[in-house]
Order: structure tokens, then sequence, then C-alpha cells
């Protein structure tokens, strides 16, 4: 952390001095801020990304997973203001890296489709409604954080498995079922 407590309004010079290292040093590995905060928000996202396949290895149902990835990383965003603001900061462009949350996404929604699971005719638009309603919990939570909670993040990933082919008895089934690993979540 900075001397403001943030990294976003921080210098170059806060930057480097913080972590010890030089100017020549810091634009040797990045043009500016933008590229920096880039290459950390992929870091952090593909470190989630890999707690989560961790977390969804004890289910075969390709619309389970994709429930309880939505669900753990919509509570993530509203217990952890730093990373929550960190994906605001990146936004969309998350969904189209090469690593952490997007393509574990677009793999889960292909996996259930390909398992009759969900009735999607585009993957990637299907990917931009499930980043819409993240955004959308993490707008509002950003906002007013006493409108968002688990149960609001376990209601969004209902819609979202009605949205995408499932009854609504399921859906509400699937989105509301107990969450292992729910008191642990974290970046790091």
């Amino acid at each position: 952390m900075l001397a403001d407590g943030t990294a976003a309004t921080a210098s170059i010079q806060e930057i480097t001095a913080t972590a010890d290292v030089g100017f020549g040093t810091f634009y040797n590995h990045f043009d500016g801020k933008p590229q920096l905060f880039e290459a950390a928000a992929e870091q952090v996202f593909e470190q989630w990304g890999e707690q989560l396949d961790r977390w969804n290895a004890a289910s075969d149902d390709p619309a389970e997973i994709y429930a309880a990835a939505f669900r753990r990383s919509g509570r993530l965003l509203v217990t952890h203001s730093d990373e929550a603001k960190l994906i605001a900061y990146s936004g969309y462009h998350l969904l189209d890296s090469k690593i952490g949350l997007g393509p574990r996404a677009r793999r889960d929604l292909r996996r259930a489709v390909k398992a009759g699971r969900f009735t999607i005719d585009d993957v990637e638009l299907a990917l931009a409604k499930t980043a819409g309603f993240l955004f959308g919990l993490l707008h509002t939570w950003l906002q007013t954080p006493a409108k968002v909670g688990a149960d609001q993040v376990d209601d969004a990933a209902e819609e979202l498995l009605r949205i995408f082919g499932l009854k609504p008895a399921e859906a509400r089934r699937i989105a509301h079922r107990p969450l292992e690993g729910a008191d642990e979540l974290a970046f790091w």
C-alpha cells in the first residue's frame, strides 16, 4: 500500500520506491502505470481462477461448476474492496485476457452447452452477460455496500441459470445450495 492508501493515484516514483526498484527497471518492464496495473490484475485473476478450479474439481455438473464460480466470485467482490476496485478499474478488458477468469468462464459455459445443461447459441454473448451481472453487482456494491451481499449474488446466479436454459426450480436449487469454502474466500 502506498502513502495515500491507493495505488491508482500513486506516482511512478512512489511505486518504484515502494517496490525498491529503479525507474529504469520499471520502464524495462512497463510503459507506464496502465501496463503495471494490467499485469497485476491478470496475476490476481489468474490466482483466483486457479483457486476456483481447485474448488470446482469436486463437481462433475457443468451447470453447478459455472454457478459456484459465479457465486464465489460475486461474494469475493463484496467482501474484498481492494480487489473489487481492481476489477472495476480493469472492466470488460478482463474478458479478452488469455488468463484469469474470462477463459475459465468461457470454458465452463462451453462444457455446460456440450453436456446439454445450457441452451446457449453464442458463448461469447453468454460470457458478456455473466460479466454484466458481476459488474452490475460490483457497481451497486461500490455505490451502496448494504444493497449487495451473498443473497443478491445467489439471486443473480439463479437468474443467469434460467437465462441459460435451466428450469426455475433447478436454477434456484443450484444457486442457493450451500457453497463449500465460502468462508475461506480470499485472493491470496
